[in-house]
């Protein structure tokens, strides 16, 4: 309660400052960088991006400074003289918190290289398109719950710190688009298996707990997934239809439990929508998967997945908004909430709430999240304050506090103890 008490008057302070000098959104983003793009880059391409400066300091455990990175984003595109464009992300980092203290390396924290998007992009008429590469396809309308947005994984090894929008990663898809009336039919083939990048033993969020050894699909024809999507933008609404078949993000246990599967796949049919009413943007998406296996139990289920949300842009220069998700696994068995499964239960509830506020003639932005499991989230999650100002065009410098909630769902409640400070100096080019 003490956790909730703070988290609820840091968001009613929050929304009682006076804004009168500008909106701008979330804290650590990317946003800055794609502004500048959209006014300075010249007609056949541009390079451009941001080094960082991240530090983590963690005051509930021993870890104390836990994380201290140079980081590096690129970003480039290339408009050859026929109309094919070439586009790429390049993300880098190294952690010198390692060689600061003598610490074990957990596998993949101390470096990393990620070419996160490379794709050629060809116009064949004026109403179809087709690319191919690894790219970033994001479907639905929800800001911070996944229900239909399931085609890239996401670098999840540091819970609730930031934004989906930031955690995607890319992965290798044809994708042919077709433009008619208001409507964008897309046809993408799944050619690269990439899953989610979660904790690894030695970090904060998994201290002792081995890695078990991972079996993945390979990139083969026979495995490549396929999705289709129709979305229109209409007068006043949007709307979206999925279809997916592909391999679910979500890995089981094989061979006496001692190896990750990932063989695990699934069709499926979804919708989402949106639409405007007065300063309200209203949401809602569902998903149905037909096919999902569990730890404990021999046949595979059935779950469908739904949110409702709305977002309120009514404030002076600022939005508040919050989201609401069911998680339903059909013929459920008890033998399902266990550990190996993240105690999941039959009907898994996901509450978010988020307020945004720009100060300063958009020079300081303010955002707060708390996200949180269970209907009255009893089962815990994280509240997450951070500030983001730009000293310059070029410059600017970021840093909150997140606080992870304890609660009944033991997984998450292993996580209680990771509260820490972070801050980020940022440099655009």
């Amino acid at each position: 309660m003490t956790k909730w008490f703070l988290a609820s008057i840091a968001l009613a302070a929050s929304i009682s400052i006076s804004a009168e000098e500008g909106f701008d959104d979330d804290g650590f983003d990317d946003e800055d960088i794609e502004i500048i793009v959209e006014n300075t880059q010249p007609d056949k391409g541009a390079l451009y991006g941001s080094v960082d400066l991240e530090t983590h300091y963690n005051f509930n455990n021993d870890k104390d400074l836990s994380s201290f990175k140079t980081l590096i984003d690129i970003l480039g595109e290339y408009k050859l003289d026929n109309g094919i464009k070439l586009s790429g992300n390049l993300k880098g980092y190294h952690d010198f918190i390692y060689e600061l203290e003598n610490r074990t390396v957990p596998d993949g924290y101390e470096n990393e290289i990620n070419l996160n998007e490379l794709n050629i992009e060809v116009e064949i008429s004026p109403s179809l398109d087709f690319k191919l590469g690894r790219q970033i396809v994001v479907w639905g309308k929800s800001d911070s719950i996944r229900i239909t947005d399931i085609l890239n994984p996401l670098d999840n090894r540091t819970p609730g710190l930031v934004d989906i929008k930031n955690l995607r990663l890319g992965r290798v898809m044809s994708k042919l688009d077709y433009y008619f009336d208001n409507l964008n039919l897309s046809v993408i083939a799944l050619h690269e298996n990439r899953f989610t990048k979660n904790a690894m033993q030695y970090s904060d969020f998994k201290p002792t707990e081995a890695n078990k050894p991972t079996s993945k699909p390979d990139d083969s024809l026979d495995n490549t997934g396929i999705a289709l999507s129709l979305t229109g933008a209409f007068s006043g609404y949007d709307l979206g239809l999925y279809f997916a078949d592909t391999y679910v993000d979500k890995p089981y246990l094989v061979e006496s439990n001692t190896i990750l599967s990932h063989d695990n796949k699934s069709k499926m049919l979804g919708a989402a929508y949106n639409k405007v009413a007065g300063s309200y943007l209203l949401k809602a998406e569902i998903a149905h998967f037909d096919h999902i296996k569990y730890n404990g139990v021999s046949d595979a289920k059935a779950r469908t997945d739904a949110l409702l949300g709305f977002e309120y842009n009514g404030i002076t220069d600022g939005s508040i908004g919050y989201e609401i998700a069911m998680r339903n696994i059909h013929n459920y068995s008890t033998a399902i909430n266990i550990k190996s499964n993240g105690y999941k239960p039959e009907k898994e509830v996901q509450q978010v709430v988020r307020f945004n506020q720009s100060y300063l003639n958009q020079t300081l932005d303010l955002s707060a999240v708390l996200s949180v499991f269970g209907s009255h989230g009893q089962d815990g999650g994280s509240a997450r304050i951070s500030l983001d100002y730009a000293l310059d065009d070029q410059t600017s410098v970021s840093g909150g506090i997140i606080d992870y909630i304890g609660g009944d769902n033991l997984i998450i409640n292993a996580y209680k103890n990771n509260d820490r400070i972070f801050a980020k100096m940022s440099y655009l080019f």
